[in-house]
Parts: structure tokens; sequence; C-alpha cells
């Protein structure tokens, strides 16, 4: 292969290395999107199937406990290392309206990622039973017996509850197929983006697709 062919190769694995994630990036996003799946199937088996107030829900009340409290770590470690190091630009090519609504999107997952285990801390610190994060102990989160009153009413309770365990997982699940669909429109419309968050080498023939 001749010199300039070799140069022209390096740049364009260069350009598209400057495009993907890096490999702390890359972790953090697929070890959170899977506890988010299996923090729903928890959630569903939980409160769908189990019995109420049996001790196998219990055990995977602490189990749930645990995940979204994972979750909410990661998603903070996540926002440092996106402040940190910003967010590849995307490929040329893509219209201003879909950048803005691929980092809209963005903001609102994080959003979301936050509100949803926040919600659930908060509902499990409304309880008197000591809070385990993996076996643990976790503190109940602060500042609830002003917000709310002590002893919390049944129907703030109540709306809490429902706010977490139907408003804000369907919200996500809604964004999450929203995300997935547009990364799979682009991967077959010539555009392919699913390559800048995969581990390994970046794909040089993505670049100026």
């Amino acid at each position: 292969m001749a010199n300039s062919d070799l140069r022209a190769t390096g740049e364009v694995r260069e350009a598209a290395a400057s495009r993907s994630y890096g490999p702390v990036s890359i972790l953090l996003h697929w070890t959170i999107a899977l506890l988010i799946l299996i923090q729903i199937g928890l959630g569903w088996y939980m409160n769908e199937v189990l019995p109420d107030h049996s001790p196998a829900q219990a055990a995977i009340l602490t189990l749930h406990v645990s995940v979204g409290l994972t979750i909410l770590l990661l998603v903070l470690i996540r926002i440092g290392v996106r402040l940190a190091n910003p967010p590849p630009p995307l490929q040329p090519g893509f219209p201003l309206w879909e950048r803005v609504l691929a980092r809209t999107s963005h903001v609102l997952f994080y959003v979301l990622l936050l509100a949803l285990p926040l919600t659930g801390w908060a509902l499990t610190s409304l309880g008197t039973r000591p809070i385990k994060f993996w076996g643990l102990p976790w503190p109940h989160l602060p500042g609830l017996g002003l917000l709310f009153g002590s002893p919390t009413p049944r129907p703030v309770r109540h709306e809490l509850s429902h706010i977490h365990v139907y408003i804000l997982i369907w919200i996500v699940l809604i964004t999450l197929a929203l995300h997935v669909a547009g990364a799979l429109k682009h991967q077959f419309d010539g555009r392919p983006v699913l390559w800048r968050m995969m581990p390994g080498k970046p794909r040089p023939d993505s670049i100026g697709r």
C-alpha cells in the first residue's frame, strides 16, 4: 500500500475515533442499560406476580432497591464523565433538527435516570425498615419529613408510588424505544451511529456516509 493510502487510512481512522465514545462511557452506557432492563423485570415480577407482603416480595424488593441505587450511582458517574469528556460530534450529514433531538433525548434520559431511582429511594425512605444496599446499610433520603411531614400522609405515599411505578417507568420505556428506533433507523439509512457506542476499534468506513 502506498504511503499516501496509509496516510489517508490513518486520517480516516483518526476521524472515526474522534466520533467514538471512550471505553469508560461505553462500559457505563451498556451496564446502565442492562441494569434498567433488569430493574424493570424485577419491578414487574415484584408487583404483578408475587403476593403482596410476602417474604418473596420482600426479598425481591431488597434486590430492587440495591439495583436502583446502583443505577443512581452509575448515572452520577456517567454525568461526571460526560461533563469531563464532552460527547463526540455526530458525523456530517445529520440535519439540525436531528442533532437537536438527539441532544434533547440524551438530557431527558439523564433526568429520568435520576428521577426514577430518587423516587424509589424516597418511597423506601418513607418506611420504617432500614435500607440495605447489597447488604450494607444505606441512609434514608434526608429532608422527606420537612417536605411531606412526619408521619407522611397516605395520599402522598400513594401519589409518589404512582409516579414511580407507572408514570416514570412508562416515560422511560417510551424514550428508550424511541432511542433504539432512532439508532436502528440510522444504522440502515447509510448513517450508522451504533458503532460510536461499541467496544473495539472504530469503523472508518462509517465516516462520511
